[in-house]
């Protein structure tokens, strides 16, 4: 095992990956070896830790009071929340029918090269609620704490959930909680 040191912090050090240099002369990976995976995705550690990401995203939600300021608070701007909330609801739509009709029932594989088109949309779809979350909840908490707020419930909930939670029941959850979030919002 050899260490590669590196110029512009020599007193950090990191084991240099073996290469094997004529799998990369003839344009083969091969000679690149993935380095050991860590815990396994359902390990009750990996489980613990996640669960522990989300509750405490949704304690700092709960102490930021941003449930209750988006139902009550007037500073919110409710045409940009609106707006959130539809790109919100095109995005499952749109996982909806690449997930359960393109993948279960027609057979076809979900991967980007099958659904380039969808992946676009989705991704415009994303930046169109980050957006408009934003500036629905920027009167309220100004920029920087609205973008923690989103980071937060990007990274620490939705993010968390999907590694967690299998395909079946991330769509189940997402409708449940999206139709009780409609009612409660009018």
């Amino acid at each position: 095992m050899s260490l590669d040191v590196e110029q512009s912090a020599p007193l950090r050090r990191r084991l240099a990956t073996p290469v094997d240099t004529d799998a990369l002369a003839t344009g083969s990976r091969s000679g690149i070896h993935a380095p050991p995976a860590g815990l396994p995705p359902r390990h009750p550690l990996q489980i613990l830790k996640r669960t522990a990401i989300i509750g405490g995203t949704l304690f700092a939600l709960y102490d930021f009071q941003v449930f209750q300021n988006i139902l009550h608070n007037p500073k919110v701007s409710h045409e940009w929340f609106k707006c959130g909330l539809a790109a919100s609801i095109a995005i499952m739509g749109l996982k909806g029918y690449v997930e359960l009709y393109e993948g279960k029932k027609k057979k076809k594989k979900v991967e980007y090269e099958n659904f380039k088109s969808a992946t676009h949309w989705t991704i415009f779809l994303i930046m169109l609620s980050w957006i408009s979350f934003h500036m629905a909840l920027s009167p309220v908490y100004g920029f920087f704490k609205s973008l923690v707020i989103m980071i937060g419930f990007g990274y620490g909930v939705l993010i968390q959930a999907a590694l967690m939670i299998p395909v079946w029941g991330q769509n189940l959850i997402s409708v449940v909680l999206m139709t009780f979030f409609l009612q409660m919002y009018k």
